[in-house]
């Protein structure tokens, strides 16, 4: 009698999932169909980010070894359309390693870090691009254009901003503005996690200002 009762029941459990899927089949295969898509498009970004991978690091060898044999006109050339690259580490790299290439023209190092600095790359990397910037330039900005590369507000939550500081500060110290030298030293030696080094170069630094 009790197997009756369970085939019964179990006929009615069937019977609701055949009448669920029935009242619900269109939604339950959009459902489905959106999950599928979902891990194709995952996978398939995965593997195209793999490639590129490959591909940027076979080319920075490349360049690497021409640069070693002194090819560095054509070393050039090819970081140029590295620096293009959809992955941030090889662009940073790539303009990084044209800086190096650079070194004995000032224009052109500008010019790469104006790039660097309006580019799709990740924050720290740009603030570090716009730090180099500054130093390059020390001597040819004037308080605007120096404020655009290191205003304090866009360097708060920057793993460069006591350096920012500090280099803003060293930058009306120059100008003659001591008070807005100590004011900017100030402001990086109230930043809780400062590293050693720099609090005490700076605490030497407001101590020298007279």
């Amino acid at each position: 009698m009790n197997q009756i009762f369970n085939e019964i029941d179990n006929d009615l459990k069937q019977d609701k999932l055949l009448n669920f899927f029935k009242k619900y089949k269109f939604i339950i295969v959009i459902i489905i169909s959106l999950i599928l898509l979902i891990i194709f498009i995952i996978v398939g970004k995965n593997i195209i980010f793999e490639n590129r991978a490959k591909k940027n690091t076979q080319e920075y060898v490349i360049i690497l070894n021409l640069i070693k044999d002194k090819k560095v006109d054509e070393a050039k050339k090819r970081l140029e359309i590295l620096k293009n690259s959809k992955i941030n580490i090889y662009k940073v790299l790539a303009i990084s390693k044209l800086l190096e290439l650079s070194k004995e023209n000032k224009n052109e190092q500008i010019s790469i870090l104006d790039y660097a600095i309006k580019s799709d790359i990740e924050k720290n990397d740009k603030d570090l691009f716009k730090i180099k910037k500054a130093l390059l330039s020390f001597d040819n900005l004037d308080e605007q254009q120096f404020l655009n590369l290191l205003n304090p507000g866009d360097f708060k939550n920057s793993p460069w901003r006591v350096l920012s500081l500090e280099i803003l500060g060293d930058f009306y110290l120059s100008k003659g503005q001591k008070i807005k030298a100590k004011d900017v030293y100030d402001q990086a030696l109230k930043i809780s996690d400062i590293p050693e080094i720099f609090k005490k170069d700076l605490e030497k630094k407001i101590k020298d200002i007279k």
